[in-house]
């Protein structure tokens, strides 16, 4: 069961899928983040992200401030003869260096069970992320662009398990993020997110990425846009849905990933809870109904400061 070849993500017998990144944004004045003015009022964050990965709680954190953030995600499939249940974790920060500029850090946790006859388990602590992002706004436009390192010198020569719960994480995540997952890997991506409207909100997230083998492998390049819709039914409350899409061009046979992902996202006062559920359609990992195939759930929350 070793997973190291990155360009093996998408094949659910291998390692782990593909990818890309995202934090977030919004504002920039000199005492606080300018939020966005709705019909219902301005007391809930307005950037409108799903989760604090995407950027929730930007708007909501000091002009010089912090935030912070968690998700996990469950999913469940059957391996060959076996069930595998695998929960993965980001968790991850932000500070704001100044008002336009936030340095970040997220760090990936996995765990899976192999159930009977396998009857394996096994945890990894995946690829450390750094990075910074300029954050913008722009009338109705608030973007974010940005740049990241992710590596981790714990991830050199894994074991069989380590490498399967980090190789395995992205299948419930569609096929996303794989520069977090990838053991022996380091990866150079640009997470961009770029959305306008008020109180109805088009977004898309979007990320380029470079991952090189730190083994000696061929150096993998991977594609990620998501384009999104959201809507305040209240200043606090958000619902919403995106289609994630990564493609990674450097891979043979099926490289493309398509999913469908509704979210919901709840502030409350400087932090908030958010939901998601991801629906694979398409090869390798979806139909996510279907026998062998992925869907997973995720719950998360953060706050700022």
């Amino acid at each position: 069961m070793r997973h190291r070849a990155f360009h093996v993500l998408f094949v659910l017998t291998a390692s782990s899928p593909v990818l890309a990144q995202e934090t977030a944004t919004t504002a920039n004045t000199a005492a606080a983040p300018s939020p966005i003015t709705t019909p219902y009022g301005t007391s809930g964050d307005t950037f409108a992200a799903p989760n604090g990965q995407y950027g929730a709680g930007l708007s909501l954190s000091k002009a010089e401030g912090m935030r912070m953030y968690g998700e996990l995600g469950v999913y469940s499939v059957e391996f060959f003869t076996a069930t595998l249940w695998h929960v993965s974790a980001i968790v991850g920060g932000g500070y704001k260096i100044k008002p336009d500029i936030e340095l970040e850090a997220m760090l990936p946790l996995a765990l899976f069970n192999l159930g009977d006859p396998a009857d394996e388990t096994g945890a990894a602590v995946a690829n450390l992320h750094l990075g910074a992002s300029y954050l913008g706004q722009k009338e109705q436009v608030r973007y974010k662009v940005g740049g990241a390192l992710e590596w981790a010198p714990w991830a050199i020569d894994p074991d069989d398990h380590f490498a399967f719960a980090a190789g395995t994480a992205p299948w419930g995540r569609a096929a996303h993020d794989g520069g977090l997952w990838a053991p022996e890997t380091l990866s150079i991506v640009t997470p961009i997110r770029v959305e306008y409207g008020q109180q109805a909100v088009l977004s898309a997230d979007a990320s380029l990425g470079v991952h090189i083998p730190t083994n000696g492998g061929d150096v993998e390049m991977s594609i990620q846009l998501d384009p999104g819709f959201g809507y305040y039914a209240s200043p606090t409350v958000l619902v919403g849905g995106r289609l994630p899409v990564v493609y990674v061009p450097t891979s043979s046979g099926d490289n493309a990933q398509v999913a469908i992902e509704p979210f919901a996202r709840f502030d409350l006062g400087t932090g908030f809870v958010n939901a998601r559920f991801t629906l694979n359609l398409d090869e390798p990992l979806g139909f996510g109904f279907d026998e062998g195939k992925v869907w997973a759930l995720h719950f998360g929350g953060g706050a700022s400061f």
